[in-house]
């Protein structure tokens, strides 16, 4: 898991792109940054302008978390996001343009991870609840969240939006597994946020095995659930 990751970067175009003829040359800035140090991507890449809503860029990055900026400055679109990069692993990552002058929501939770296929026939995500919820307790109502959810051969990529609260009042970070009679299995995760929200995002590394998928068959669905084997490391 130490090897480079490729990176198929889809960037979805903004309207002032998207109006440009076929084979019109739209140069993006693309930078893969860090918290401290050079960027270890760092180009503008000069992309001629396809028939689609979408451009398709490919590069190679070392395992890390990295706060991807893609700028076209000539028509004031750019593009933000944090994303966790697993090595060894191809990683399709979609990220829009937005015009300049729109905000940009920066995320408080990457959580990433190998796992089998099978983990997503599940349809898994990450679900909050309130700190009332106790193990094999009836889970209740989620509380209101903004996750986004993404897949690739052989790891997982979840990335979480939230507003202050979150850090006043900690949640109960669960993940949920559908059935195939549409109940869900909600295994609880020993995610602690900081106290404080930071300037770049918490996140968390967690690998699924087929063994911990195929053990939630047995389990009851519908309820907190807390086996032992499942652990995270945070970072």
């Amino acid at each position: 898991m130490n090897g480079l990751a490729h990176i198929f970067l889809h960037v979805g175009l903004c309207s002032a792109v998207e109006k440009l003829p076929s084979q019109a040359i739209v140069p993006m800035h693309v930078r893969m940054l860090i918290p401290h140090g050079d960027p270890p991507y760092d180009q503008i890449l000069n992309v001629p302008r396809g028939d689609g809503r979408e451009e398709v860029v490919e590069f190679d990055v070392n395992r890390g978390t990295y706060h991807l900026t893609i700028e076209v400055p000539k028509y004031s679109c750019r593009s933000s996001n944090y994303i966790m990069v697993l090595g060894d692993q191809n990683r399709k990552v979609n990220a829009t343009l937005v015009d300049g002058s729109t905000p940009i929501e920066p995320p408080t939770l990457l959580l990433d991870g190998t796992a089998p296929i099978s983990f997503q026939y599940t349809k898994p995500t990450y679900v909050l609840f309130d700190k009332s919820v106790v193990c094999k307790a009836p889970i209740g109502t989620p509380l209101p969240s903004h996750i986004d959810v993404d897949y690739d051969q052989g790891a997982y990529y979840f990335t979480m939006y939230a507003d202050p609260s979150l850090y006043v009042t900690p949640p109960v970070f669960a993940l949920r597994f559908r059935t195939p009679t549409g109940l869900a299995h909600y295994v609880r995760l020993p995610i602690h946020l900081p106290t404080d929200a930071a300037f770049w995002p918490f996140n968390i590394e967690f690998d699924i095995s087929e063994d911990m998928v195929d053990a939630l068959a047995t389990e009851q669905t519908d309820v907190l659930l807390c086996p032992k084997i499942w652990g995270t490391s945070a970072g």
